[in-house]
């Protein structure tokens, strides 16, 4: 059976040829207002003669690689070609049709031939110039698929391996507090847990999921401030707020929460008297644009400091990547100071 290409190949070219061979016969019937036998003989030559030499251009185009040649000499190819097949096409017609009583070989003159030849070979060489067209649009869009499904692969390699190394500290200290919370307050013991559990079963299932919902990621920052004030105290003070539009986007596991890990971690624990961490979300112009605001200084200009942010597991270096390789570079991330006792986050994620 033959395949797709090759159905559509000789489809395009029994009508090719199908509606020229009908074109040129209609042309003789209304010269001469009546059918004959000689005009669908010749009808049936111009048909036959014309898949073949056309299929044996694209026999030959094949056979010496001109698909690898410029536009410039594949033109003068095709062009030379189409000459050479034309004046085969004309002489093999006349051949054929002399083996009858034909009008074509009473007036057989050289000024027809080479006139009938020049129409075949303008013929051939669109033909082959229709041939080139289709190749390589259907290349270009082969080639095209292929880069797309390469580039895919590429983003999903890196986009696991940055999810490889989601590693949460936290979790150690979160563990250590709570063994000590157990003998002072079960029952905040027990909610620690609850709230532990709920991270680590997010952490375990995070690699089948390229993207969550919003209130999902802020159950999950809600978890962990809670863990982290029982181990803080009153060294920490948290708020989260949301308006209803923001939790139809979705956004990168765990991007909030390692921002506010890190808000607590270099910003808030650094400080004697401790401080806050204020996530707010709200959609501008079909973005969302998340705020994580902390007490504390960022210095972009001390090493340390950024080698410290980025050091962390999943830190902000971890969450520019992920955010442009998922979002294709529409998704930003900016830190920077807004005052002199504040830092501010900001992360502008599109609707998909």
């Amino acid at each position: 059976m033959l395949n797709k290409k090759k159905k559509l190949y000789w489809s395009l070219q029994v009508l090719g040829w199908g509606i020229f061979t009908l074109g040129n016969f209609t042309f003789n019937y209304l010269t001469s207002h009546k059918i004959r036998l000689e005009d669908i003989f010749y009808s049936f030559l111009i048909f036959s003669i014309g898949i073949l030499f056309s299929h044996f251009i694209r026999f030959f185009i094949k056979l010496y690689g001109w698909h690898t040649s410029g536009i410039t000499t594949i033109l003068h190819k095709v062009a030379i070609l189409s000459i050479l097949i034309g004046g085969f096409h004309i002489t093999l017609l006349y051949l054929l049709s002399s083996v009858g009583d034909s009008l074509m070989i009473e007036e057989f003159s050289l000024a027809n031939f080479f006139g009938l030849s020049g129409t075949f070979a303008s013929i051939y060489f669109m033909w082959g110039i229709l041939y080139f067209i289709i190749f390589f649009f259907r290349n270009f869009k082969r080639e095209e698929i292929k880069n797309l499904t390469y580039q895919s692969k590429i983003n999903e390699i890196q986009l696991n391996k940055l999810k490889s190394q989601l590693n949460p500290h936290f979790i150690f200290n979160s563990m250590n507090g709570l063994r000590s919370l157990i003998d002072e307050d079960k029952e905040r013991a027990k909610q620690g847990i609850t709230q532990l559990s709920n991270i680590l079963r997010h952490t375990l299932t995070i690699n089948r999921k390229k993207l969550i919902h919003l209130d999902e990621e802020l159950n999950l920052v809600k978890d962990y401030l809670n863990l982290e004030k029982n181990r803080l105290e009153e060294r920490l003070d948290f708020n989260i707020e949301h308006t209803k539009e923001c939790l139809h986007f979705q956004i990168p596991p765990m991007i909030i929460q390692t921002l506010v890990e890190n808000a607590i971690k270099h910003g808030v624990s650094q400080l004697i008297n401790g401080g806050v961490v204020k996530v707010e979300c709200r959609v501008i112009q079909d973005n969302l644009i998340v705020s994580i605001i902390n007490s504390g200084q960022y210095n972009p200009l001390e090493k340390d400091q950024i080698d410290k942010y980025k050091s962390s597991g999943f830190g902000l270096e971890n969450s520019i990547q992920r955010l442009k390789l998922i979002f294709n570079g529409q998704a930003d991330l900016e830190i920077s100071n807004q005052d002199e006792n504040t830092v501010l986050t900001v992360v502008k994620i599109p609707k998909i």
